[in-house]
């Protein structure tokens, strides 16, 4: 019997995991927030700052599996200014995340011998441009959720929120630097100063 490859294995996990964690969020009254990131059912109004939520224990394994794909959708924020239904964002998130996950699964695919690279040529600029955006969004990623899981007292989900920002980041900067160091780059910017 024939292996499922990852690159269609992990985008169906990543949706059915999706569907059941915001069907899971709709079900869940208890809100994390910021501050002592502990489940808050209190509705008592007092003074000074408000804590930050994030969400119900459901939302915040969504960003902890899914952070690159929420990132990925930062540039589309102004959209949200008319477009107020959170189901419409919610299904644009999990695209994203299905996304993410095929390219996760393509790139250990492409490591396993199991799919081809595509050929980069005549693309030395894009590289250079994602490369660079890797590197300016990776790094402060890693170092503040590093950081913060070092310097703050956090519970199990403050933890786990911040691991993940140290995890997503480390494995952006490190990627684009494993990149940045392979034969292709090279071989890219000789053919683009039409050196052989």
């Amino acid at each position: 019997m024939k292996k499922l490859p990852l690159r269609a294995l992990l985008p169906i996990l990543a949706a059915v995991s999706f569907v059941i964690l915001s069907f899971a969020t709709s079900l869940q009254t208890h809100i994390i927030e910021t501050q002592g990131w502990t489940p808050s059912s209190s509705s008592g109004v007092g003074w000074g700052p408000e804590p930050i939520d994030i969400g119900p224990p459901a939302d915040v394994l969504l960003i902890v599996l899914n952070l690159p794909a929420l990132i990925a959708l930062f540039p589309l924020i102004p959209l949200t200014y008319w477009i107020d239904s959170e189901t419409v964002l919610r299904s644009a998130w999990g695209f994203a995340a299905v996304g993410q996950w095929f390219l996760i699964g393509r790139y250990l695919d492409a490591r396993r011998g199991l799919c081809r690279d595509s050929g980069r040529g005549g693309r030395v600029l894009l590289n250079k441009v994602l490369f660079g955006i890797a590197m300016v969004v990776g790094a402060p990623i890693a170092v503040m959720g590093f950081l913060s899981a070092a310097s703050e007292h956090c519970g199990v989900w403050g933890f786990a929120m911040y691991a993940s920002f140290a995890f997503w980041g480390s494995v952006a900067v490190i990627g684009a630097l494993r990149w940045r160091s392979t034969s292709s780059w090279a071989r890219e910017h000789l053919n683009s100063l039409d050196i052989s």
